[in-house]
């Protein structure tokens, strides 16, 4: 009989831990949820949209950027007496490197990742050489890896050790003839290739002027190192900087008598590393194109339009991730604002234009993608009927509420700092909060709700309590107002809850 009683006693502790009594019924327990609001891309700061300048006052400065930000190294001659015996090396920077050259640059022979010489700078005939003696023991016969740091860049570069073996006594390289490490594939370009391009200068529509301009470009990225082999005939070659094989190049052309950006109507793949585009002798030709605009007429449709902010809401056109127009209020369309937009692109492509619309009394943005194709000189819709925006707001919450909850006295004497609140709209987490002890020794939840525009929207509250693990649920849902708070840290509200069984 004994032994039955303590049998009975652990399974009914058993059976505790898996249910809890309260008003005389049991109730299973639950794990602690999981709860988040569902994800959202609010913007805390009002967005600082800019056209991407396609008519610049002045010349752009094009230039590839090499920049990093590797701290300079501290490299160190060793110590004589511990390797006794060296080769002489005297290197010197390819012609893309040696853009870059200023006099805070650094050189270093390594050997087994050990630094075994710091080079010395000298300029020889307007060329600047890097003398290095590298030092071993007698018996050294590993590799030799140069290491060039690039103080303009704050990068440091690394020629791998593959091809220069230590000997003792040797020289690699001289003052007449010096080697040149392979850098380049180290650093931000690995694939450099040549390409040699003319400029028709009968096609161009402007007059060719002091200021003016030529770069070759990857997309938005400036990837060219001009260098002029004939002004007047407007001949030149190009190390084009490549990140991969098979990169799209084009020529961008500045006017400063036009003020104005113009586009190569030719475009070329970024072949081998080596690989060279056309010659001297049969250059590629180049002809150019105005990068072109085009107006549109666009106004808000009627939910969007219902929170409308003249003063502070905002108006873009994005075409890929580059800015191509803001939009200015020009006149109403049916008590909605219209604005009129000016989008820039090339005018010798097409593309897909998306509008995004930053809401002040949101802080949101909302976009409607792809609504307009670019076309140059095209007119999309007009003042007195302008094109209404497809602005995605399903699954969107932008609007805000705040809530203050306490805990009814049946189930606040059971609260802990653990506990967790969430709001929900259906099956959608909308806000948690976290348990808060008051001075009075109570615990309150105070959390945010999203809520979505154009429509009503019913808010029910769910509380977690870890001390007896149970799921509650307030007995009555209340109703989204946006900008409204449902109770107050002075007065918080104290909704009946039930367990969820």
């Amino acid at each position: 009989m004994k032994y039955i009683k303590y049998s009975l006693i652990a399974a009914l502790c058993f059976f505790m831990t898996q249910c809890t009594e309260e008003d005389g019924k049991t109730y299973p327990q639950q794990p602690a949820p999981n709860w988040s609001a569902v994800a959202e891309d609010f913007v805390s700061d009002v967005p600082v949209w800019q056209v991407a300048d396609n008519a610049p006052a002045s010349a752009p400065g094009w230039k590839a950027d090499f920049s990093s930000n590797e701290q300079a190294p501290s490299w160190s001659d060793p110590d004589k007496s511990v390797y006794p015996m060296s080769m002489t090396a005297v290197v010197r920077l390819t012609p893309i490197l040696e853009t870059l050259a200023t006099d805070g640059d650094m050189m270093a022979a390594f050997i087994g990742g050990e630094c075994r010489g710091v080079a010395k700078k000298v300029m020889n005939d307007g060329v600047r050489l890097f003398f290095i003696h590298v030092k071993a023991p007698s018996s050294e016969n590993g590799n030799v890896e140069f290491r060039y740091y690039s103080a303009a860049s704050k990068r440091v570069y690394v020629s791998v050790a593959a091809d220069v073996k230590y000997e003792v006594d040797k020289i690699y390289g001289t003052a007449e003839n010096p080697e040149y490490p392979d850098f380049e594939q180290s650093g931000p370009y690995p694939i450099a290739t040549k390409a040699w391009v003319k400029v028709d200068k009968a096609q161009l529509p402007f007059a060719i002027g002091n200021g003016d301009e030529l770069q070759a470009f990857v997309g938005d990225e400036c990837r060219g190192i001009k260098h002029v082999e004939n002004e007047a005939d407007m001949l030149y070659w190009y190390d084009i900087l490549g990140r991969t094989e098979g990169e799209k190049v084009t020529f961008r052309y500045y006017s400063a008598e036009k003020k104005q950006v113009y586009v190569s109507e030719q475009a070329y793949v970024i072949g081998k590393r080596g690989s060279v585009i056309g010659s001297e002798d049969q250059p590629q030709t180049l002809t150019f194109v105005p990068q072109g605009s085009m107006t549109a007429y666009l106004t808000l449709d009627d939910v969007t339009a219902g929170y409308a902010d003249k003063s502070g809401d905002k108006l873009a056109a994005f075409v890929g991730n580059v800015c191509a127009g803001i939009g200015e209020i020009v006149g109403e369309k049916d008590g909605k604002s219209v604005y009129k937009m000016v989008i820039n692109s090339v005018s010798s492509q097409s593309a897909a234009v998306d509008i995004r619309y930053y809401s002040h009394r949101n802080s949101y943005v909302f976009t409607a993608p792809a609504c307009i194709t670019f076309a140059d000189g095209k007119v999309e819709a007009s003042l007195e009927n302008p094109l209404t925006l497809p602005l995605v707001v399903n699954g969107k919450h932008p609007l805000k509420m705040t809530a203050c909850i306490a805990l009814p006295q049946n189930i606040a004497r059971q609260a802990t700092a653990e506990d967790m609140m969430a709001a929900f709209v259906g099956t959608e987490c909308r806000g948690t909060a976290k348990a808060e002890q008051t001075e009075n020794g109570e615990y309150v939840f105070r959390m945010e709700i999203n809520g979505s525009m154009g429509t009503e929207e019913t808010v029910t509250l769910k509380y977690y309590s870890t001390r007896n693990a149970y799921l509650y649920q307030a007995a009555s849902a209340f109703t989204f107002a946006n900008g409204e708070s449902y109770g107050t840290s002075g007065e918080p509200r104290i909704p009946a809850f039930v367990i969820v069984e």
